[in-house]
């Protein structure tokens, strides 16, 4: 019997959408501007490959910080969907990013997470390429390959790699937009948040990478607007002593809704002055700063002492600024931590951490802040503990027949006077500010850029 592209799923053909998934997406679409959406979202093989095909090879992804590859030769492995790459500094001093796999049979060029070097060799039959991606050679060329064409056959690499602020992204899509106009308004923010001094930031070690039975889109959702969940959630945090206000956290964030899926949950600081300043840094730390490198409405936000507490730039890049004990019983440290949820199917993803630290900080307080950030966010920090338990719950309603037939998931908090929500008029930023973290704007925002971005021809 012939089965018809409608009855296989949402995929016709590699890249395309059939009849069934695009109603589903204008049903997602309806379903948003109520407050709804579908459990289907969080797992759904179909879904999963058409995020693939038209999220992942078409967006700009995050893929390391400049500080993971700062000599020639060095590089590190990083995945743009489930596809690995190659990030490399090549001889030149340039940044490629190179598909690991060999054009000849497949085969994996490089199998460690990262190194030096100045070639990549296929185990397989030993073709050679240089760190930029040429092809450089195989075994008995001159028997095998007289006349092979090297400039056709080198790997494959990402047609589009630039960073800003230390953050190196690549996008698949010859025809995309430059980053810094896919980045929008975010750049004011990532300037404030990475440009305080010239020397800038580096990360800690190596990324923490651990799997999390959910799926990948519950983080990015999360970090994008949901300061909500810290009062339950993280109740538990309070009662131990490491979080001095659950509700607090609650109540003291906004949001900022900015074009493209981006969004942020700002903040007021909270740490006590005058030891602690910008950002929740102490003293020893803020006096490297330098606000002459910022536009006035910049300063405004900083000497206010305005901090960005989480951001996710679409699709699933976030980060978390926040400050915890680096051990019980010691006074809060501020950290910084970079996070990315690397899908792997419909029911997990890997999440993978970034500690960040400033080059010109006291060693001291770099190492404290590395703590803090372990205790709260990594494979055994006490956040992460409560957040990645909570999200399970996402594959498991997707995943039922009874859920799919008229389940909605609830997103209507802030939509016509559900809640304590206003915009706030007066506020000093690019994008548009909320007057409190009693909303979902920017978790709908994400959905309907995550609805175009599959339905976009």
């Amino acid at each position: 019997m012939m089965v018809s592209a409608d009855q296989q799923g949402g995929t016709s053909s590699y890249g395309s959408l059939n009849g069934s998934m695009q109603a589903f997406l204008a049903e997602v679409r309806k379903d948003l501007e109520q407050g709804m959406l579908s459990p289907r979202v969080l797992n759904d093989p179909d879904i999963h490959r058409a995020e693939l095909d038209r999220i992942f090879t078409r967006c700009w992804v995050f893929v390391g910080h400049i500080s993971e590859i700062s000599d020639p030769g060095d590089y590190v492995l990083r995945y743009i969907g489930e596809d690995q790459f190659i990030l490399v500094r090549d001889e030149s001093g340039e940044i490629q990013l190179l598909m690991n796999n060999c054009v000849h049979r497949a085969s994996p060029v490089c199998r460690a997470e990262k190194g030096n070097t100045s070639h990549f060799r296929c185990p397989y039959h030993g073709w050679i390429y240089k760190n930029s991606g040429e092809w450089n050679g195989a075994p008995f060329r001159a028997k095998a390959y007289p006349k092979i064409d090297t400039a056709r056959w080198g790997l494959r690499k990402a047609p589009h790699v630039d960073s800003y602020q230390g953050l190196i992204f690549a996008c698949l899509d010859p025809q995309a937009m430059p980053l810094r106009e896919y980045l929008g308004d975010m750049c004011w923010y990532l300037d404030v948040l990475f440009g305080l001094n010239e020397q800038g930031m580096r990360v800690a070690g190596d990324p923490h990478r651990w799997i999390v039975p959910a799926n990948w889109k519950s983080g990015a959702e999360n970090f994008v607007g949901d300061a909500y969940h810290v009062q339950s959630a993280h109740r538990s945090l309070e009662d131990i002593g490491l979080l001095p206000d659950a509700g607090g956290a609650s109540t003291g964030n906004f949001h900022v809704t900015l074009e493209g899926g981006h969004g942020l949950i700002v903040s007021r600081g909270f740490l006590p002055e005058p030891h602690y300043g910008i950002m929740d840094y102490p003293s020893e730390v803020t006096s490297t700063f330098d606000l002459t490198r910022f536009d006035a409405d910049q300063r405004e936000f900083l000497e206010s002492r305005y901090t960005v507490v989480g951001f996710t730039i679409f699709p699933n890049l976030s980060l978390i600024h926040a400050a915890t004990p680096p051990e019980p019983g010691l006074p809060p440290v501020s950290f910084t931590c970079l996070r990315q949820w690397q899908p792997r199917g419909s029911e997990e993803f890997e999440l993978w951490n970034w500690p960040l630290v400033w080059n010109a900080a006291p060693p001291e307080f770099n190492h404290a802040s590395y703590d803090a950030s372990v205790l709260g966010f990594s494979p055994s920090g006490v956040f992460e503990q409560d957040d990645t338990v909570v999200w399970r719950g996402g594959p498991m309603v997707g995943r039922s027949a009874f859920a799919r037939k008229d389940m909605k998931l609830n997103f209507e908090m802030g939509l016509d006077g559900m809640s304590d929500y206003e915009p706030r008029l007066d506020w000093i930023g690019p994008g548009e500010a909320s007057t409190s973290a009693f909303g979902e704007k920017n978790q709908r925002r994400w959905w309907q850029r995550w609805c175009d971005a599959l339905a976009s021809s």
